[in-house]
């Protein structure tokens, strides 16, 4: 089965050239993100960022246009690590898919943004508490890429369950896959014209079989069936904005023509301490150039904290089994 598997593809030979991804790291200093605390998984309360968006892609070069010509959010000026793509696990329509966040940096980076981003993936925590990861703490992660876009990733065995299902580890894979690929084109890693794969070694070795599941044999590539159909990309969760409009955008699945979208306040933040709808309505998706659906409408808010949810529109009354995604943010 695992030589049939479409997601792989015979690995080319490591022993040609190959670049080590911190000696050719394109800064990425512009792109923001305050609180170092929250997103190194030991902080309680932290400072949320702030609503600003700039536009970036990760999938142009990668070979995964669900992710190509999206936004990408950012932090205030007054922070001081660059960002780094990474995806994690979360609910879509009873199924578990893939999510992408932008997270800074750790406070001990390699200079490696790739490894970095791997990293925070083992061990870093999302802003959004809907999402999580399969994956155990890293001690040792390390990156290079070759001029063919081949990435190298050496990951200590500590980072793998000792137990997961073939479907479950299979998408675990598909998160590193997914995040090594968004880093490395995020710092200008990868070369235009050819997509991307991801050969995996555990502490140096090839062809190893992780999870108790899955073997590692051959490079991987990004499967677009495993991320979710609809995302809030900005803002993003926790972020904290001035009151005024604030606009909400992300990308729909591309058979859609419109999203639902539902923005209820709240007091705390809490599901029991009154929530009230403030307000609803409905964006077109936009498609063009092949790319996925798109969105963007703008929201006036004034001060308070509120959850926006934004949804695929179902027959259903309850909404179950429809996709959807949710940020909180708080208005000054």
């Amino acid at each position: 089965m695992n030589q049939q598997d479409p997601l792989k593809k015979n690995r080319l030979g490591l022993g040609g050239i190959l670049l080590v991804s911190g000696g050719v790291l394109v800064a990425s200093g512009a792109f923001l993100l305050p609180d170092p605390g929250l997103l190194a998984g030991n902080a309680q309360m932290a400072p949320l960022p702030d609503a600003r968006a700039t536009t970036a892609t990760d999938g142009a070069a990668t070979g995964s246009p669900s992710d190509a010509s999206a936004e990408r959010p950012t932090g205030p000026t007054d922070a001081v690590r660059p960002l780094v793509p990474v995806y994690w696990l979360g609910g879509d329509g009873g199924e578990e898919r893939l999510f992408r966040e932008y997270l800074a940096t750790p406070e001990d980076t390699v200079g490696d943004p790739i490894a970095d981003a791997v990293r925070l993936m083992t061990s870093g925590r999302p802003l959004d508490p809907d999402y999580h990861s399969s994956w155990r703490p890293a001690s040792s992660v390390s990156s290079s890429i070759s001029t063919k876009n081949v990435i190298t990733l050496d990951i200590s065995s500590d980072a793998f369950p000792e137990r997961l299902g073939e479907d479950q580890g299979r998408l675990a894979l598909q998160q590193l896959v997914y995040t090594a690929t968004a880093a490395a084109a995020d710092a200008g890693l990868i070369a235009g014209g050819e997509a991307s794969s991801v050969v995996v070694l555990v502490d140096g070795a090839a062809d190893r079989r992780v999870f108790g599941s899955v073997d590692l044999d051959g490079a991987w590539t990004r499967d677009a069936a495993t991320l979710a159909p609809l995302w809030i990309i900005d803002p993003q969760e926790g972020t904290r904005s001035d009151a005024g409009t604030l606009t909400v955008h992300g990308v729909g699945p591309a058979s859609e023509d419109a999203l639902d979208w539902r923005i209820e306040r709240s007091s705390d933040g809490s599901a029991t301490d009154g929530s009230r709808l403030f307000g609803d309505g409905s964006v077109d998706v936009v498609r063009q150039d092949g790319a996925p659906g798109a969105y963007s409408f703008p929201v006036t808010l004034p001060p308070g904290r509120y959850e926006i949810t934004v949804s695929v529109p179902s027959g259903d009354a309850s909404g179950e089994g429809a996709s959807a995604d949710s940020k909180t943010v708080v208005v000054r």
